[in-house]
């Protein structure tokens, strides 16, 4: 007795329940086996998947049947061809693998596609507008997706760490903790591989939105992906998105090293070299870098020196340079006379500079509260016994380190909020002691003070052995130096 395969399909979960296309196919298919005396030996369906390819979970797994069971399968019913595909190469290739089985395919709502001349060309023609609308739509979605990232919106399911609240995405107050705590966990060499920071973040809590466990792929795409620190990349696009970053780029760029295998990069403020990145090069114009080089017998020397490769003008010991700094600064010795003809720079400077401390105090206290909270689920993953004491030991030297660190920062800050203000303030009555402001100060404040009075940098030369006067403010005490200290006259004779 003859018997026919179902295959049902839908692009979107929506169409499956909303619009009741599943079932309208289905009836559509058994009324016509009813009508042809077609027994119903077996219906497949493949939810939410889209036919421009036959990689369909339910697809193949229909192939399968009729290859299985070709002796009892004489059809097989689809309600239209673009049900089965939306490409003319994959559709041609199905009806022919069905051919060969000895099974025949049928589309209901189109009865004018059977074997004969007519049939196939009509067949071929109804292939290609389908796959000509698949196409189609497919560029209007790359355009729209394209606009959207260019202006900054992700228009993706959001990943992990992140949820779409009214087309934006927007950190999960239950999984982004999470997603920080695991590259901080990376980035600390505490571990050898990823699997270990994923087992022990996973006896935290942390699980995906359907409360499964992350896969070690999927934790693997989310260490790796630019998305978290605020950038979205979509082939040759990467824009600033609309969303906030969960982990900074210098944290990611120290994960990407660690996966790499690579060593971390450098800090952007460096304690022991406090004019980096102030200070530029009289010969290539870039700014110089600086660290710590190995001499004889392995022992360290600080330096600074030029980066660029074909220039390396510039190599000079710290105490030189810093020397030859402090040097300038006593003989500054700027007054409030001074001072009145830089506070525009000043001024403006350290408001920004105030501003940025205000968004770093509410960043830094934010962080506080979600390591303590870890700490606490810590601690409770221990008494339940799903966290070893091993790796209880590891996740609490993490947290540790990282509250000291945050309180540390903001005590810094909260000394950081005085500091160039009363500098300011200092100016209107008396002279100020710009050397012992530089001696005593952080690295923040250190470089306050320099690029608020070198706005543009300072440029040093290593044949001179000191900073060149092409800088404003050294123009004018120059100036000043030549005007009121030196007094021009013709020799007589002359």
């Amino acid at each position: 007795m003859a018997g026919a395969v179902f295959y049902l399909r839908v692009s979107t979960a929506e169409q499956a329940t909303v619009n009741n296309s599943l079932p309208v196919q289905e009836k559509k298919l058994r009324d016509y086996c009813k009508r042809e005396a077609l027994d119903v030996l077996k219906i497949f369906v493949d939810p939410g998947e889209s036919a421009r390819t036959t990689d369909r979970p339910k697809f193949q797994l229909m192939l399968a049947y009729c290859r299985a069971h070709r002796r009892k399968v004489s059809h097989v019913l689809v309600a239209d061809l673009s049900r089965l595909s939306r490409s003319v190469q994959d559709q041609g290739y199905t009806i022919a693998l069905l051919s060969q089985l000895g099974i025949k395919l049928e589309s209901v709502d189109e009865p004018m596609t059977g074997d004969s001349a007519v049939g196939q060309l009509t067949r071929n023609m109804i292939g290609t507008f389908n796959q000509f609308f698949s196409d189609s739509l497919s560029e209007r979605t790359r355009y729209r997706m394209r606009a959207a990232v260019s202006a900054g919106r992700f228009p993706w399911p959001a990943p992990i760490g992140y949820l779409n609240i009214d087309k934006k995405l927007c950190a999960d107050p239950e999984r982004a903790p999470f997603v920080r705590q695991a590259f901080e966990l990376v980035a600390s060499g505490r571990f050898a591989t990823g699997d270990a920071v994923l087992k022990l973040i996973t006896s935290l809590g942390f699980t995906t939105r359907k409360g499964r466990r992350l896969t070690k792929q999927s934790f693997a795409r989310m260490l790796s992906n630019p998305l978290y620190t605020g950038w979205i990349v979509s082939g040759d696009i990467r824009v600033l998105g609309n969303h906030d970053p969960i982990v900074s780029e210098e944290l990611f760029k120290s994960v990407q090293e660690r996966i790499n295998g690579k060593s971390r990069p450098h800090k952007k403020l460096n304690e022991d070299f406090p004019l980096r990145g102030v200070v530029r090069c009289a010969t290539c114009g870039k700014p110089l870098t600086a660290g710590w080089a190995r001499g004889r017998k392995n022992k360290l020397y600080p330096r600074y020196w030029c980066w660029e490769g074909t220039c390396k003008a510039v190599g000079v010991r710290r105490e030189e340079l810093e020397g030859q700094f402090v040097n300038l600064l006593s003989r500054m010795q700027p007054t409030a006379k001074l001072l009145a003809e830089l506070p525009e720079r000043a001024a403006a400077h350290w408001q920004a500079r105030k501003a940025r401390i205000a968004v770093d105090a509410r960043t830094l206290n934010n962080s506080l509260a979600v390591e303590r909270t870890l700490n606490q689920k810590a601690i409770m993953a221990k008494l339940n016994g799903t966290l070893s004491d091993a790796d209880f030991d590891s996740v609490k030297v993490s947290i540790t380190e990282k509250i000291s660190g945050i309180e540390s920062q903001i005590k810094a800050l909260d000394c950081e909020r005085s500091t160039m203000d009363d500098l300011l303030q200092q100016t209107q009555t008396e002279a100020v002691d710009l050397v012992g402001a530089w001696q005593k100060g952080n690295v923040n404040q250190r470089q306050e003070l320099a690029t608020a009075f070198f706005p543009e940098g300072l440029v040093f030369s290593h044949e001179k052995v000191f900073f060149e006067p092409a800088n404003v403010v050294l123009h004018q005490m120059v100036w000043r130096f030549v005007t009121d200290e030196i007094d021009f006259g013709v020799p007589d004779g002359i």
